[in-house]
């Protein structure tokens, strides 16, 4: 499990809070040392620090994780028609798309933990289930995209970059005090909720659990596959752990300890492992990497929006759309388009 900031998270850049009152999981996990050298430092020895984490967490301990985690996992998977609602919303569909590449890219570009991606993924899912986003312009999907990696960036990372610093790739340019104002509407959606349970949250007890027969290439094609698999919304009908497992299923070859683990997860889930695996491995097939140098796109020019241009009660109830703010594109259509904006 990915490790987080005990005291709930930064709001703002540097002095805020964001005032998180869920009840937190109070069992020992992985101490952040160690947790920072799997996630960051997979070139350097990893017999160190596996021998380090075993020390930490038993088999008992393993079980008892996978037990917490398996009882907690559903409170943070969408509803059963989400998948459905994505597949009939090509708009939403694709911005979803959009945003969890500029979340890989991201990542990429500030080393953050694996774990920061799947949060990010998670908090757009549950929000976009809970609000449906009906008549949602670019601008609106991709606020809540940098939101959601905002609050993400401030619950699992420990030195942060500022928010103008993470705005590199998108097409607009949020003032931060407006992103303050998007984070609180997306906690309170939320319900408080960002302990995500996510196929990532089981990465790592797969990785103590099996010690010294999961080599560092092999997390490393694991995380891999975690990611890629993110971008395909046919996933989300599967339970983390189903993913987990099944995306471990396409590195490992050792039958003993595949079935280890898959002895973890409820009896009736592991049914689903074989059909989640084939479609991960579909996937696999047409997956670019978005982690590569030649498909980063960078906007030279970006669209500033402040506070004071929109209403944010958008979120809440049909607002009225008034004026037009002028902007330049960056792309190969015309200079200059119309964008409709919301005013208080």
């Amino acid at each position: 499990m990915t490790p987080c900031n005990r005291k709930n998270g930064l709001l703002e850049d540097t002095d805020g809070f964001l005032l998180c009152d869920e009840v937190w999981d109070m069992t020992p996990l992985i101490p952040s040392s160690i947790h920072h050298h799997m996630n960051h430092d997979h070139d350097h020895d990893h017999d160190n620090v596996v021998d380090a984490s075993s020390h930490v967490l038993s088999k008992q301990d393993v079980k008892h994780l996978f037990d917490t985690y398996l009882c907690k996992e559903m409170k943070y998977m969408t509803g059963s028609g989400y998948v459905k609602f994505l597949e009939s919303n090509t708009f939403v569909s694709e911005r979803r798309l959009k945003a969890i590449n500029w979340f890989i890219h991201s990542q990429r570009r500030f080393n953050f933990c694996i774990g920061t991606v799947f949060n990010a993924v998670n908090y757009v899912d549950r929000f976009i289930d809970m609000n449906k986003c009906h008549g949602w312009s670019y601008w609106m999907m991709e606020l809540l995209s940098l939101t959601c990696l905002s609050i993400a960036i401030k619950f699992n990372e420990t030195c942060p970059p500022s928010l103008r610093e993470i705005q590199e790739g998108l097409e607009y340019c949020f003032e931060p005090k407006l992103i303050q104002k998007m984070e609180l509407k997306v906690l309170k959606s939320l319900g408080w909720e960002l302990d995500s349970i996510t196929p990532y949250t089981y990465v790592e007890l797969i990785d103590c659990e099996l010690n010294r027969e999961f080599k560092p290439f092999a997390r490393s094609r694991l995380d891999e596959i975690l990611l890629a698999s993110s971008l395909d919304v046919k996933l989300l009908e599967y339970r983390p752990c189903v993913i987990a497992i099944s995306g471990l299923k396409c590195i490992i070859e050792d039958e003993h300890c595949l079935s280890h683990i898959t002895n973890f997860i409820p009896e009736e889930q592991e049914k689903n492992i074989q059909s989640c695996y084939n479609m991960i491995q579909e996937i696999l097939v047409g997956y670019a990497n978005p982690s590569s140098p030649d498909t980063v796109l960078t906007k030279e020019l970006q669209v500033a929006i402040n506070e004071g241009q929109i209403d944010l009660s958008f979120m809440d109830e049909p607002a009225m759309m008034k004026d037009d703010l002028k902007r330049k594109r960056v792309d190969n259509e015309d200079d200059e388009v119309m964008m409709k904006k919301y005013v208080k």
